[in-house]
């Protein structure tokens, strides 16, 4: 088994990287046998060649082979001889003398455009310039991203506050349109970076990391995206969440068109300039222009823009550049990226923006020098030396490949006289605001914006408050506690958590909370609360199956591996019927049904998580996944204990779930999975699978959006769901509607399941719940989104379990901030 696994792996080798082609041997004249110095032996259709030595011995290698040699020599017939790519080989070749006789000369126009040529010539060998070919390769890498404030305008600078700040003034810069600007977060890495294939492992060792300049600004998501690898060569570049095609794409032409304009050279090498316009408005396309190397074909340099036209909201510009060079042999690899990005509401809004910089910087290549697998074993891809954060300017000066600007230096000093302008700690406040739905204010944060006001039979109008330390009180430790008031039942409702990062280098999130609070039964654990002003005030039927939920608990989770993340805890829950949902038990000493007025669960629940090559921007307490392209895993059981605090019920409920969500280049954005699950043991049917439902107009994109709450109850199920985002691939192709930027949007969901009559001991169903049958539950939808670049509305397709007189169909809203 060792064996032919080895055997395996040995031949998936050469399909997995490019080979270099080595064809050597001799020369000979056919007619005197002799043996022929000097001749010319070239790659056909490549400037890739030898001379033969004094005694007609050649021998050539290089990843740039073509099919075929050419033997040529001054007096003698020019010989083409067929080779075989990626492979050892030894020819003897036999030349004639040429014989003076003149053909006939036919001047024809040529076939296709230079242009043209050239870019298949570089789409030919895009796979060996292309980085990913090599067996490992190391370099020092220098990361610099830079935000600024813009759209300031004059008024800015005519406050008479901002005058008496004299160093906020000095940092006052202005672009080539003479807009201004103000620098206010730079962050700068030093690493040393580490690739292997076969199979594919990346290590990254960050020696020093400093952020100067604003705290709490919320661009995570945004500085994500600054930090993503751009690859030329890949078919698609994804830029914040769309796929943009590649000049270099296979499939480019059929997107761009290509113009040839000049040649130079460029660091010694010779340089052909190739232009590049997209051929439609609309398509997520580039322009600008690349450099490419006439021998290897190889892209010298780039520099682009995103397309007018193109389909992406709030991003007014964005500039790219990137310079290779051959850093050895035949291997061409990035060593300078340059990226502006310029990002407002809209072209023409009063409201600040902001200019998003970065400069990478690549040097000290080490090529196909192989480490042990072992050295790539760590926690996570990115390892953070503990000195990383504490170097001094000494340090700095010494290390950063490119010297900071004045401005840049003392961004500090300048934000520190900043803060005391009264509109900018209002926009920093703002910002947090509009994010989190919290407030600062020192020490503590007030909100929940999202839960402030919100309506339901039992409570009629409800109001609620949340307070909660911030990070100037502790980055490690968070308290916060929320209240509520409804004035229908003339009841409060209060809840309290603690939040503990145990280990900060490696997560480990211990969190202790209690609540007594209404909850719906049969809502997705990521839809809108009961507290929520959406989920409740904009309603399809009457929350009438609410619950009065005491829970306490305590939980842990903690980052194992760098793809791995474990869930331990304990929850207590009581269950109090407020509605139709009774608790109604049959009593066989009586022969008569009891209503029970609380049921009480003690659980213990665990969990493991796993995506491969997921990294995550953390902040102190929450963090934001920068994504994978692998799909996610999960596995749970939830374990009850009778007797336990007053736990009512003994089972055991294992759950499995998949979810991938990714780019799928030209067609769009696609999110899909599957979930199944089984209750093993008795228990009442609250603790069993209660189908997930929504009886409001707002859109829910977790869950299924006809279905009631307490519709199906299953001890055991499955279920998919599939989600294409199709962005502007259609609707751009539509004049009128192309103006509106709209994009399409379709859904489809499933889930079927049953339940054992073995659970009615411990409770009657409710007289409102169904039986699946034969038949699963099914419901699919298609929508317009970016309605105003925020809106996103659906018409949502009940196709299965039809009541009489009821509507298969219905329409569902929501908005969202998408670039």
């Amino acid at each position: 088994m060792n064996k032919l696994l080895f055997f395996f792996l040995l031949v998936l080798s050469f399909f997995s990287f490019a080979q270099q082609t080595k064809v050597s041997g001799t020369i000979w004249d056919a007619t005197n046998g002799q043996q022929m110095p000097f001749v010319k032996v070239q790659f056909k259709d490549s400037k890739i060649g030898v001379i033969s030595d004094t005694i007609g011995y050649f021998s050539i290698e290089t990843y740039y082979a073509t099919d075929s040699l050419v033997f040529s020599f001054p007096g003698y017939l020019t010989q083409v001889v067929k080779v075989n790519k990626d492979e050892i080989q030894e020819l003897t070749i036999r030349m004639s003398n040429k014989i003076n006789e003149f053909d006939e000369v036919k001047i024809l126009p040529p076939d296709e455009f230079p242009s043209t040529t050239l870019h298949k010539r570089v789409i030919a060998n895009k796979y060996i310039n292309n980085r990913e070919k090599l067996l490992s390769y190391e370099y020092e890498l220098y990361n610099k991203i830079q935000l600024d404030l813009n759209n300031i305008g004059e008024k800015f600078t005519e406050r008479d506050i901002v005058k008496r700040l004299d160093l906020v003034m000095d940092y006052l810069d202005s672009n080539d349109n003479g807009t201004n600007y103000l620098p206010v977060i730079l962050s700068e890495s030093i690493s040393k970076f580490y690739f292997k294939n076969n199979p594919k492992k990346r290590k990254e060792v960050v020696s020093a990391t400093r952020i100067t300049g604003i705290d709490n600004l919320q661009m995570n998501q945004f500085l994500g995206d600054m930090y993503l690898d751009i690859n030329v060569y890949d078919n698609t570049i994804v830029l914040f969440n769309k796929s943009f095609v590649s000049p270099v794409s296979n499939f480019a032409r059929s997107y761009y068109r290509f113009y040839l304009e000049d040649s130079t050279f460029i660091d010694n090498q010779w340089c052909y300039k190739l232009t590049f316009k997209p051929k439609r408005t609309g398509d997520a396309t580039f322009e600008g222009e690349m450099w490419i190397h006439d021998t290897t074909y190889a892209v010298k340099q780039i520099s682009a823009t995103i397309s007018p036209g193109t389909n992406i909201n709030y991003i007014q510009d964005l500039y790219f550049e990137h310079h290779f060079d051959q850093v050895s042999n035949e291997v061409w690899m990035l060593t300078k990226e340059k990226m502006i990005v310029d990002v407002k509401i809209t072209k023409n809004t009063g409201v600040y923006g902001f200019y998003g910089r970065k400069l990478s910087t690549r040097k000290n290549f080490v090529i196909n020098e192989d480490r042990p697998n072992d050295f790539y074993k760590a926690d996570n891809t990115v390892e953070i030396l503990d000195s990383a954060k504490t170097r001094d300017d000494a340090y700095w000066v010494a290390h950063r490949h490119e010297p900071l600007s004045a401005q840049e230096v003392g961004i500090d000093n300048m934000i520190d006289s900043l803060n005391e302008v009264s509109f900018f700690k209002a926009l920093k406040n703002l910002s947090y605001f509009a994010t989190t739905g919290y407030y600062p204010l020192g020490k503590v944060e007030i909100g929940s914006a999202f839960s402030l006001i919100s309506f339901n039979p039992v409570e009629n109008f409800r109001t609620a408050l949340a307070l909660r330390t911030s990070n100037n009180f502790s980055r490690r430790l968070e308290l916060g506690g929320k209240i509520a008031y409804g004035f229908g039942d003339e009841k409060f409702k209060y809840g309290a958590n603690i939040r503990y990062n145990i280990t900060p280098k490696k997560r480990g999130m211990l969190t202790t909370y209690y609540r007594y609070d209404i909850e719906q039964i049969g809502q997705s654990p990521t839809a809108a609360a009961i507290g929520s002003t959406f989920g409740t005030l904009f309603r399809t039927g009457p929350l009438d199956k609410l619950t009065m939920v005491q829970k306490a608990g305590i939980n842990l989770e903690k980052d194992i591996k760098k793809d791995l993340i474990l869930y331990g805890g304990f929850e207590w829950k009581e269950f109090k019927a407020l509605g139709l949902a009774n608790y109604i038990k049959f009593n066989p000493n009586t022969s008569s049904y009891d209503t029970l007025g609380k049921i009480t669960s003690s659980e213990f629940i665990a969990r493991i998580r796993w995506t491969k090559n997921e990294e995550f921007i953390s902040g102190s307490f929450d963090r934001t996944s920068v994504g994978s392209k692998y799909p996610i895993f999960s596995l749970q059981g939830i374990f009850g204990v009778k007797g336990l605090f007053g736990g009512n019920y003994n089972y055991q409920k294992i759950e499995f779930l998949m979810e991938h969500s990714r780019q799928i280049g030209v067609l769009g954005r696609i999110r899909y999975g599957v979930n199944a699950g089984y209750v093993f043991g008795t228990t009442a049917y609250p603790f069993l699978k209660v189908h997930e439902g929504n009886q409001s107009y707002w859109l829910l994109t977790s869950t299924f959006n006809k279905l009631n709450f307490f519709e199906f109850i299953s001890d055991k199920y499955v279920g998919g769901l599939i989600e294409n985002h199709w962005e502007g691939l259609l609707f751009d192709r539509i004049p009128l509607i192309k103006k509106l930027q709209w994009r399409l949007v379709t859904t489809g969901r499933i889930t079927y399941g049953a339940i054992s009559s073995r659970h009615a001991t411990e409770m009657i169903l409710p007289s409102f719940t169904k039986q699946f049958g034969k038949v699963p539950y099914a419901e699919v939808a298609v929508g317009i989104e970016n309605i105003f670049k925020v809106g996103r509305v659906d018409l949502v397709w009940r196709v299965t379990h039809l009541d009489p007189g009821m509507s298969p169909l219905g329409i569902r809203a929501r908005w969202a901030l998408n670039f």
